[in-house]
């Protein structure tokens, strides 16, 4: 099965940088959109399975124009569900009229992000654990003495 393409939205680099590897590292199959324009021909040409949106584009008015041409382009059955993202306490009154599907309040946790995919791909993913667990301590009775082979 081919990995669920997802087209993020967001003009700023180091953001599209960081969510494209976490993206990548969830196993989808992640594309990148600099503004509204961009996002609008990649959205038509990829028809992405989700689209991750930050609303400040840098102003919501691309975001909004962005919205509005990709329902006039794309018939409603083929439209990927959008989850406006922001750290504008503005951001649920944009994600409602750009018809956003939820909202990402920024900066969120991975976690977070994790279950909205999961929630509109049908496809849970667990988050990656930030760092690997540090093993359990052997204790006594798990010592099982081995016999020596002479060889290093």
């Amino acid at each position: 099965m081919a990995p669920k393409r997802l087209l993020l939205v967001d003009d700023d680099r180091d953001v599209r940088t960081w969510l494209c590897e976490y993206l990548t590292e969830l196993g989808y199959e992640a594309h990148v959109a600099l503004d509204g324009d961009h996002a609008l021909r990649s959205a038509v040409a990829l028809r992405p399975d989700l689209i991750l949106l930050d609303v400040f584009l840098p102003k919501p008015a691309f975001a909004l124009r962005f919205a509005a041409r990709y329902r006039e382009r794309v018939p409603a059955e083929r439209r990927a569900p959008i989850i406006a993202m922001s750290a504008s306490h503005e951001l649920p009154a944009l994600a409602q009229q750009i018809g956003a599907n939820d909202a990402l309040p920024k900066p969120f946790e991975l976690g977070s992000l994790a279950r909205l995919l999961g929630k509109y791909l049908d496809d849970p993913v667990e988050a990656p654990a930030a760092e690997p667990a540090e093993p359990a301590p052997a204790e006594a009775t798990d010592l099982v003495p081995q016999p020596e082979t002479g060889s290093a």
